[in-house]
């Protein structure tokens, strides 16, 4: 060594730099090991509240749905298990988190500050949901009109809340908060407001498809159909927010939320039953009967060209899931045409999925809600934690990460404040969908 340091003089590295150099070797090594692997694939998850497996079944059958379908065909299609009560709110945010009510904290839609009825929010959550998962381990994230997401969180991506799309159109207060002192943005990025707004105000339908609703004749006199149609539109505009945050955004993970076929089944799942069930007062006509139940599997057919719409710039190697949260049963013989999901009748919604990995098609299969957020994780190659609930689906084939203990160790940032100027209009549509008093 000294013979080399006197031939080449000051080129010779000092023992002392190349120690200093050791500890910034390993730092780099860490680092190296610790980042999250890159994801084989980006991720499409799609919601669609109150979607039923036995009219999923049947429209598949007959070539009523073929986004769906062909998911299906090149994957798979499986009953998702729910668990009582099934209300909205409480079963997506299971299937965000992979954990149950009672650790997630959202059991229903509402809560009371005295006598005051408000609505649960995203502060009312308390554990991490796969956005946050996902943004922590830097991967992008888009969140459109998931249930409890107002106010919105800071991620790594846009989060347009639940609160964004009011049922007032025409009230662009309602859509982003940005005029109205007393609440806050619906929207994170608050720079996506005037975005939001426009996308909102545009009404131009991302697909080619006619308004079951627009012509109320042959419905029976109780079928508010301008309220139906305005169902028809929000889904549109969630597309069209979901659609351009995929082009602006281009996430790792999408997930969009659907609300139409719920609100839409409430007022005509009974048209799919025997007119005889009914009590002869309330009885409807065949001709009613026919109209409504075309209208109710042609929303399912809306629903699946929205879906088609998503799904274009996702590819085969891609993860896409499409999944709901319970299915639908006919209320009682003494009401109207309506339907609910109060029994285990309805415990069911649907799953359909396929991409990179997904190699079991067989109907023994079997996921619950629980096991959403799992699978996601374990295709983007993050760990589960233990104290989730759920675990990845069987139908899945990745590599296997050592679990962690939880994801709930770093705070949750949300923007603006704890109330909506849209929150009178949504406990409103509740009231008129019978889920609150």
């Amino acid at each position: 060594m000294s013979n080399f340091v006197e031939r080449h003089g000051s080129r010779a590295w000092p023992r002392r730099c190349v120690l200093r150099l050791v500890p910034l070797l390993l730092l780099t090594v860490f680092l190296a090991c610790s980042r999250a692997p890159e994801p084989v694939g980006r991720v499409l998850l799609v919601g669609i509240d109150g979607a039923a497996p036995e009219l999923m079944r049947s429209l598949g059958e007959r070539g009523r749905i073929p986004n769906l379908r062909g998911i299906a065909d090149a994957g798979l299609f499986v009953p998702l298990r729910s668990s009582p009560p099934y209300l909205s709110p409480r079963l997506w945010n299971t299937i965000a988190t992979g954990k149950v009510p009672a650790k997630h904290g959202i059991h229903a839609f509402t809560r009371f500050e005295g006598d005051r009825q408000v609505l649960l929010l995203s502060s009312d959550r308390k554990v991490h949901a796969l956005w946050n998962i996902a943004s922590d381990a830097g991967l992008r994230v888009a969140v459109i009109n998931w249930w409890n997401t107002f106010p919105p969180e800071r991620i790594n991506g846009v989060m347009v809340s639940d609160h964004a799309l009011s049922g007032r159109r025409d009230r662009l207060r309602s859509l982003t908060g940005a005029t109205d002192e007393t609440s806050g943005p619906t929207v994170h990025p608050e720079a996506w407001s005037t975005r939001l707004a426009e996308l909102v105000d545009d009404d131009t339908s991302p697909v080619e498809f006619a308004d079951p609703f627009s012509i109320a004749e042959g419905f029976p006199d109780y079928v508010e159909t301008s309220r139906l149609s305005e169902f028809f539109r929000e889904d549109a505009a969630i597309a069209r927010i979901a659609l351009a945050a995929e082009e602006e955004y281009r996430p790792d993970l999408l997930m969009v939320l659907f609300p139409g076929i719920d609100r839409v089944s409430h007022w005509l799942w009974g048209s799919l039953e025997p007119a005889e069930l009914y009590a002869e007062r309330l009885r409807p006509t065949a001709a009613q009967l026919k109209r409504s139940s075309a209208a109710l599997e042609a929303y399912y057919e809306y629903t699946d060209a929205l879906i088609g719409a998503l799904m274009r710039s996702f590819s085969d190697e891609d993860l896409v899931l499409v999944v709901s949260d319970h299915g639908f049963e006919r209320a009682s013989a003494e009401s109207v045409l309506s339907g609910v999901h109060w029994s285990n009748e309805a415990r069911d919604g649907v799953l359909f999925a396929r991409g990179r990995g997904i190699t079991r098609r067989a109907s023994e299969v079997r996921v619950t809600i629980v096991d959403v957020t799992p699978t996601v994780l374990s295709w983007l190659r993050l760990p589960r934690a233990l104290d989730m609930d759920g675990a990845a689906a069987p139908f899945l084939v990745a590599e296997a990460r050592e679990p962690v203990a939880t994801y709930d160790t770093k705070t949750i940032h949300r923007i603006g404040s704890s109330r909506s100027a849209a929150e009178e209009t949504i406990l409103e549509n509740l009231r008129a969908l019978g889920y609150i008093e």
